[in-house]
């Protein structure tokens, strides 16, 4: 079951959307803020992040910059679920690090489309990266000395 973090400061959206995913079988951490998200990012790293942009305290793009500058942060798939609409806060949005965004109000439907095609991608990645590390200690077992393989 894939761990989804949602960072945004309406309770209501916030326990909402938990519920709509939860019932999609996921498993849903939630956060009222930037800082409270980045604390529960780092307690229990998520399989893809939904934030806010506009919060109290540290803003989404501010936490999405965090998130990415953290070595366990930068593979993780991550989506902005904003009302700001306007062409410059979405193309911020993404030089932040997002893989996505979205606008309120938006359909349900479609964030969990954009959230099940993250997730894939991210599958495929980690089985790459999986068979290349497989592949690098075949190479090294030819040799005497094992530095990166067991």
């Amino acid at each position: 079951m894939s761990k989804i973090l949602v960072v945004d400061d309406d309770i209501t959206l916030r326990m909402a959307l938990s519920r709509y995913l939860t019932h999609r079988h996921y498993t849903v951490n939630d956060a009222g803020s930037g800082e409270e998200g980045l604390e529960k990012f780092r307690s229990k790293t998520p399989d893809l992040v939904v934030s806010d942009i506009i919060m109290p305290g540290m803003d989404g793009f501010e936490f999405c910059r965090q998130l990415r500058g953290a070595p366990e942060g930068q593979l993780v798939p991550f989506i902005f679920l904003s009302s700001r609409s306007d062409v410059e806060d979405r193309i911020q949005g993404h030089s932040m690090g997002a893989d996505d965004y979205l606008i309120k109000p938006f359909e349900p439907r479609e964030l969990l489309a954009k959230i099940e095609g993250q997730l894939e991608r991210s599958r495929r990645i980690h089985a790459e990266i999986q068979r290349l590390m497989e592949k690098i200690c075949l190479w090294w077992e030819r040799w005497p000395i094992r530095v990166l393989c067991p």
